[in-house]
């Protein structure tokens, strides 16, 4: 079965790890991946492409291109792609949509990734009247997810399938010696560290990171603050994080190739998203299955990814303070963050992982392709 990956491109994101994660882990004697991307390829297409994954690119000059329908029809026909998964991006949803309509193959699968849709509401508008009617089989990522698409877009239940994103347990692991992980980033080993490994985007409310950095950097003394990502807000954080006092408190790294490494050497995982976009954040899941406690906002379904008070902490969204004292009721626990760590590892062994995610996708996919 050939099953197409459609998305604008494969940039730096959840749901593009997600499908790189999918990808990489399909049974080849069963499924055959395919990436189909209106735009260039992205960051995480290229990579697809250097592994030997087919990769399609370029269908759209623009998000209005009235010829892209017909280019991406003609590229599924040349892939003799069985099924069409879109990982709820507007404008392949629009053109999926378009597609399912005049014909019965290829299938079409949606995967849900947020809560909501910052951006164009015209351009979402259209995308969903397009696909959602057509669309074979839905996927949520955790039930309370599924209930809210359920409510919102008044969808059938039966056509959901509910399937939690899921890491690598192997490289996402606890550290043997967190000190010396510390070390071998080239962090003081004494020093504690809370990360956020978001990319740099309005809806993940890093402006609030900072001001809880802020409210710390005097009770909680050499506790360093890393963000890891990029995307268009980080000259503006930056900026931020110098007019609050923490140039050298905060340490901006960009995008990294070594979160493993990065989320098992840090004391705390940040993640504080505002309640328009979030659901189940893969970063979350790693920071769980590295063995680190976390504190996050309480949005989207994020209570199905973090058991509250054990596997880590939840505040209100855009609560600088609260955020501040979860923060600092860890930092201040060493016993408390053990525990939580250890909780938080056997939990994402338990249910969250990547061998468990991509079987469910597997059957979903078998099973519809094959109607």
């Amino acid at each position: 079965m050939r099953v197409a990956f459609l998305q604008s491109s494969l940039g730096i994101g959840g749901a593009e790890r997600l499908v790189q994660t999918i990808v990489a882990g399909l049974d080849r004697a069963r499924i055959e991946p395919l990436a189909v991307n209106l735009y260039g390829p992205g960051p995480v297409g290229e990579q697809l492409a250097a592994a030997g994954l087919e990769v399609v690119s370029g269908l759209a000059a623009s998000r209005w291109d009235p010829r892209a329908g017909r280019r991406l029809a003609a590229a599924l026909r040349e892939l003799q792609a069985d099924l069409v998964y879109v990982a709820d991006s507007a404008l392949p949803l629009f053109w999926a949509g378009r597609l399912r309509r005049a014909a019965p193959r290829p299938r079409l699968v949606l995967g849900f990734h947020s809560t909501g849709k910052s951006g164009d509401r015209l351009q979402h508008a259209l995308a969903n009247a397009a696909a959602l009617p057509v669309a074979d089989r839905f996927v949520a990522l955790a039930p309370s997810h599924r209930d809210f698409l359920v409510r919102r877009f008044r969808l059938a239940p039966e056509r959901f399938a509910v399937i939690p994103s899921g890491v690598d347990t192997a490289r996402f692991r606890p550290a043997e010696d967190r000190p010396a992980a510390k070390r071998a980033l080239g962090w003081p080993d004494g020093a504690p560290v809370v990360s956020i490994v978001a990319a740099l985007r309005p809806e993940k409310d890093h402006r609030l990171f900072l001001r809880a950095a802020a409210a710390l950097a005097a009770r909680c003394p050499g506790t360093r603050f890393v963000v890891v990502g990029d995307g268009p807000e980080r000259a503006a954080l930056e900026r931020r994080a110098r007019s609050l006092g923490l140039g050298r408190e905060v340490a901006f790294l960009g995008a990294r190739h070594d979160t493993p490494e990065i989320q098992r050497a840090s004391d705390v995982a940040v993640l504080c998203s505002l309640p328009v976009v979030e659901t189940f954040p893969v970063t979350l899941v790693e920071s769980l299955a590295s063995g680190t406690p976390v504190v996050s906002t309480d949005v989207g379904s994020i209570r199905d990814v973090v058991r509250a008070e054990e596997t880590g902490l939840l505040v209100p969204p855009g609560d600088a303070a609260a955020l501040a004292a979860a923060i600092e009721r860890l930092l201040g626990d060493s016993a408390l963050r053990a525990r939580m760590g250890a909780a938080a590892r056997a939990d994402a062994r338990a249910r969250l992982t990547r061998e468990r995610m991509i079987a469910d996708y597997e059957r979903l996919f078998l099973e519809v392709g094959s109607g």
